[in-house]
């Protein structure tokens, strides 16, 4: 069983300590998220924090476009002082490690919360969306873009970015494929790794499925850390050796219509 509050905690540390070692003159390099510094990516990772525990979250909730509205919450806090701006993450990431214990067990976990125009999800997954978020944004946006070693991860990260992901993939950009018409393989290896079948339900979505069978069309096989960074199209999916078997031209077209936020 994966321990998903423990794996927010460990995430919020790595942040954490990452931003300790930088310097006065990194905090406003530019990171690799556009449009956005070194400091503005943890003002968000701080801003989406403190907004469960405001009216913001209502904005969210009802929110049409998620980037444009995490963009206004970064503009507020364009000028804060660099300890403020950690200050924030630090306290409001404490907060929610405390509060989104309430959020796993059933029945309060099945309660379906909407995310802006990613859809409704189970709240159960609040601490995985955020768990996800720091990883992706701290080894993909910033440690690139100064040249800085990327911190490692474990097993109970990668799977609680992982169920995420999936849960993300099942419902979000369902326009974009609505042509799939067979079950396709997805195995992601490695730490926190797994096998599963994306099964479509009609109009696009999916039905993620544990294992996989010889009924799916294709199989995609990748390492799990290369997953957050080609799944987002921060890299292409191609630059990571992701290897098909099968029908690969359906599983190249499934592959280009993936774009998580």
């Amino acid at each position: 069983m994966t321990d998903h509050i423990a794996a927010f905690r460990r995430e919020r540390d790595a942040v954490l300590d990452f931003c300790a070692q930088l310097t006065p003159a990194e905090w406003p390099a530019p990171s690799r998220a556009a449009g956005w510094r070194v400091r503005d990516v943890i003002a968000h990772l701080g801003s989406e924090c403190h907004q469960n525990f405001g009216p913001d979250v209502v904005k969210v909730m009802r929110s049409r476009n998620i980037e444009r509205l995490n963009d206004d919450f970064v503009a507020r806090r364009a000028d804060w002082e660099i300890d403020r701006v950690v200050g924030e993450f630090a306290t409001w990431s404490s907060r929610m490690a405390l509060a989104a214990r309430a959020t796993q067990p059933w029945p309060l976990g099945s309660i379906r919360i909407p995310i802006g125009e990613l859809g409704s999800y189970p709240l159960r997954l609040l601490p995985s969306i955020l768990t996800f978020d720091f990883h992706t944004h701290l080894r993909h946006d910033i440690a690139p873009a100064l040249d800085k070693e990327i911190p490692a991860t474990d097993g109970d990260r990668m799977r609680s970015i992982l169920e995420w992901m999936l849960a993300l993939l099942a419902n979000f950009g369902a326009s974009d494929r609505i042509w799939l018409d067979r079950p396709i393989g997805l195995t992601l290896t490695g730490t926190g790794g797994g096998t599963w079948r994306l099964e479509p339900i009609g109009r696009g979505r999916l039905r993620v499925l544990a294992g996989s069978d010889d009924r799916t069309a294709a199989e995609i096989v990748s390492a799990a850390t290369d997953f957050p960074s080609w799944a987002t199209t921060r890299t292409p999916w191609r630059s990571h050796g992701v290897a098909i078997t099968g029908d690969a031209e359906l599983a190249g077209r499934f592959l280009d219509s993936i774009n998580l936020v």
